[in-house]
């Protein structure tokens, strides 16, 4: 069961990138056909995790950060950029309803990143939520199907008593800088049990190409850096208030809790997400465990490291 709700969570948040958007605000989104091309699905997540009332879904996840060889074959181009990266977002939170009754409550805001020195640059970042936005649509539908057919399905008494379903993908900007951007998404769905499966991701951005980052992209030995980040993890996890919520086995996963779509960097160090039912129950909720430089500065990209 455990390898169930790990499942559904990844899925959730880290869906496939469609190749184009006819949903998004004309405002928001342009075209870039070559971006579009090279863009890569990540299907290589390893996923675990269990708990009842629970159903496995085959969703693609999101695009995985391209390795520098590529992003040389790619023509990405680096830009010195001196100003920080401005994020706003754009609501597509919507009721689905049928005869007045709702069916699915949707929660969305994509992010609309804007780079004053290079329009090019915010594209690329851009493109992967606004593809982002499409492939969520699908989703949608096929979520509000199942609350239809659900519904159509219910006794009689317990009609009154239907509340709808519930499915989101909530962003924020978690850091900006001239060389970082990092953005966090929060995706649930709710199919009326006592709470609904959640699971964040993170999106790190280099500023001065437009590409999402990769471990190898920031770390020169990233096996060294997992077993810090390992490290740093059991110590937070095992002293209050998560130390009650630990599962029998965490020890066995502590060294897969970061991954290409869980780590992200900011100002002070690497932050590393430990979603429910990796290490810990759902009681836990999702924590964040930050590693500050000083610790890892040696073992990474002087590129990325603040100065």
């Amino acid at each position: 069961m455990r390898k169930k709700i790990f499942m559904l969570g990844l899925s959730i948040c880290l869906l496939a990138t469609a190749c184009s958007s006819n949903d998004a605000p004309k405002d928001n989104v342009s075209e870039n056909t070559e971006d579009s091309e090279n863009m890569e699905e990540n299907s290589d997540s390893e996923s675990k995790g269990g708990a009842d009332n629970q159903e496995d879904k085959e969703n693609s996840p999101k695009e995985q950060p391209a390795s520098e060889e590529e992003k040389q074959q790619n023509n990405t181009v680096q830009k010195d950029i001196t100003k920080v990266p401005e994020v706003t977002f754009t609501d597509y939170s919507q009721n689905i309803e049928e005869d007045g009754v709702l069916m699915l409550a949707v929660t969305e805001n994509c992010p609309v990143i804007t780079v004053e020195e290079s329009e090019d640059i915010a594209q690329r970042m851009n493109m992967v939520f606004e593809q982002q936005h499409v492939t969520n649509q699908g989703e949608i539908q096929r979520k509000a199907e199942e609350a239809k057919a659900f519904y159509k399905g219910l006794p009689k008494e317990e009609v009154s008593s239907w509340g709808g379903y519930g499915y989101g993908m909530s962003y924020k900007m978690m850091y900006a800088s001239t060389k970082i951007l990092s953005i966090e998404s929060e995706s649930y769905d709710w199919q009326g049990a006592s709470q609904p499966n959640k699971w964040t991701s993170s999106y790190c951005f280099d500023v001065t190409t437009g590409d999402l980052l990769s471990l190898v992209d920031v770390f020169t030995d990233e096996q060294a850096v997992r077993l810090i980040v390992s490290e740093h993890i059991k110590d937070t996890i095992t002293k209050e208030p998560y130390k009650d919520a630990l599962l029998d086995d965490y020890e066995s996963y502590v060294d897969d809790v970061m991954t290409e779509n869980t780590f992200y960097l900011n100002d002070k160090g690497l932050v590393v997400i430990c979603n429910p039912f990796m290490v810990t129950g759902a009681a836990a909720g999702t924590i964040e465990v930050e590693i500050p430089y000083k610790k890892i500065k040696d073992r990474m990209n002087p590129k990325y490291v603040p100065n």
